[in-house]
């Protein structure tokens, strides 16, 4: 009943506009033009393939990449390593010297005392009406240098003792010691100069063999080293 009312209508409707109608009445497409859009698309060059996206790359890259990597390190790393190295140094340093500024002041506190009480103990010793201090200084010397000789044989130990008595007797009497001091050098300069020309077979008529002068200053021995190492130069590099 519906069509049949519908056809009807239509068919009041003027010829002219019929045609309109039917014209803008659109017709399906046939099976090879609905194929025609989906190759297009496929050779689009929007269009790429799941391999080609940057998401799946080769894995087998991947790999030799990571291998590259553990294999040669980086300058970066090598940079990274010094600088560690250097800020570990740099960091130790300023403790160090903090420790020391901090502690500065007691230090010298210490080598002042330490040095005002060697200076009193000398000059204590030094006095004339001290003697029985200095003998008792001399008997702790010489024992000191016993005990430092106890490895040793019997020589050794008269020779550790001896020095160590000597020492502290040099303390106790500087005049008296630096007296025996130079008739020391006397002696030993006049002996080794008869075991040099005994050596060499000078007799006592002929031109003895001098040792040179024992330096008893700072000229004396800056004027000795300069000479020593002028003639060491001259053997060295002789003239041409």
């Amino acid at each position: 009943l519906l069509l049949t009312v519908l056809q009807e209508k239509v068919a009041q409707f003027p010829e002219n506009l019929r045609e309109e109608m039917f014209a803008a009445t659109p017709v399906a497409a046939s099976s090879g033009s609905s194929e025609a859009p989906k190759a297009d698309k496929l050779s689009s060059p929007f269009i790429c393939k799941p391999s080609e996206l940057p998401l799946y790359t080769s894995l087998h890259d991947q790999v030799k990449k990571d291998a590259c990597k553990h294999c040669e390190p980086s300058s970066a790393s090598y940079k990274s390593d010094i600088e560690g190295a250097i800020r570990v140094v740099r960091v130790e340093v300023c403790e160090a010297a903090k420790l020391v500024s901090d502690n500065k002041k007691q230090i010298s506190d210490a080598y002042d005392r330490a040095k005002d009480q060697t200076l009193f103990i000398r000059n204590y010793l030094n006095e004339e009406q001290n003697t029985i201090p200095r003998i008792g200084a001399v008997a702790i010397g010489g024992l000191t240098g016993f005990i430092f000789g106890l490895r040793g044989g019997i020589f050794r130990r008269l020779f550790y003792g001896s020095l160590g008595a000597g020492a502290i007797a040099a303390i106790c009497y500087p005049k008296e010691a630096e007296k025996v001091s130079q008739q020391g050098l006397a002696e030993a300069k006049k002996y080794s100069t008869i075991a040099i020309n005994f050596a060499y077979g000078v007799k006592p008529g002929d031109e003895q063999i001098n040792l040179p002068k024992i330096p008893t200053s700072m000229e004396e021995l800056k004027e000795s080293l300069s000479g020593l190492a002028t003639s060491a130069k001259k053997t060295v590099f002789p003239d041409k």
